[in-house]
């Protein structure tokens, strides 16, 4: 079996480490059970499978997901804390009706999923990563497959999924052997607060204004981007995680304008030019600032 497992490295890594892997396992598994072998194989192949699609911890896309999970986290937590508040907002317009308010199962689960997707967040930055990742990761896909079947029209269905896909995707890519540093951990949750509060504001009409919240957590992310990448020295893959994370809001953003270009262009020429410019003024200001810092585990 570890003969076949082995070929499923690719080829660079296999020829390095193929033995020492081999050795290991039969090392590991000489007087194991099945379930025991059976678990060392599965991590075998999970492990193989992550390097072939180039999302190891030393690899590109493995290290855009690393950076990007903990925003993408608190971005999608951001969202869930407005969906509750937009629940409680119909609750409180009914009861102050003399009625009461009245959810389908559906509903129900809807919330749910959203308030296990914020105490996943709480928990994952607050320093239990892997934990709060996987539970982050099964709120999602709980709260997409039930708007899938929900009923909702073509478009919001669409849109709700795919963000829950991408949300998933990148948590579940995210390389677990690379735990995100206190500092980014820090970031990611000032960046989901500071969204967070305005929208469930808005949404709860606690604010003198009534607006739809537009742009606000696109120059939100731009700001984080911007100090994500002074504090690596890298501009490009910090932004791109800033990106990543903006997806569940560019049809808030742009849906209510037929623009001449689909509206992930502008949240995108937003992101990218207000970070970009953000992070050349923050060198600028901080001229002995050249290198990355060593990330935490």
């Amino acid at each position: 079996m570890i003969a076949r497992l082995v070929r499923l490295y690719p080829r660079r890594f296999r020829t390095a480490y193929g033995d020492e892997i081999a050795a290991v396992y039969q090392e590991i598994t000489a007087d194991a059970g099945p379930a025991e072998r059976l678990r060392e194989a599965g991590g075998i192949a999970a492990h193989a499978l992550r390097l072939r699609l180039g999302l190891g911890s030393v690899q590109g896309p493995g290290r855009l997901c690393a950076a990007a999970a903990p925003i993408v986290l608190a971005v999608s937590a951001a969202e869930a804390v407005r969906e509750l508040a937009e629940t409680a907002r119909y609750a409180t317009a009914i009861r102050a009706e003399g009625r009461i308010p009245m959810f389908f199962p559906t509903d129900m689960v809807l919330a749910a999923a959203c308030a296990a997707l914020v105490a996943a967040a709480v928990v994952a930055l607050s320093g239990r990563w892997t934990v709060g990742r996987l539970w982050a990761a099964a709120a999602q896909t709980v709260y997409a497959v039930t708007v899938a079947t929900a009923g909702h029209s073509a478009a919001d269905t669409a849109a709700a999924v795919g963000t829950s896909a991408l949300a998933v995707t990148v948590l579940l890519a995210c390389p677990p052997d690379e735990h995100p540093a206190p500092r980014l951990r820090l970031l990611a949750a000032a960046a989901g607060t500071m969204i967070a509060i305005p929208l469930a504001a808005l949404t709860l009409d606690l604010l003198p204004v009534t607006t739809d919240y537009g742009l606000w957590p696109f120059l939100v992310l731009a700001l984080t981007g911007g100090l994500l990448a002074l504090d690596r020295g890298r501009p490009a893959p910090a932004l791109a995680a800033s990106a990543l994370a903006s997806v569940p809001f560019f049809d808030a953003a742009f849906g209510w304008y037929p623009p001449a270009v689909p509206g992930f262009v502008p949240a995108l020429l937003l992101l990218t030019a207000t970070g970009g410019a953000l992070y050349l003024a923050a060198r600028g200001l901080l001229p002995g600032r050249t290198g990355s810092r060593p990330s935490g585990h």
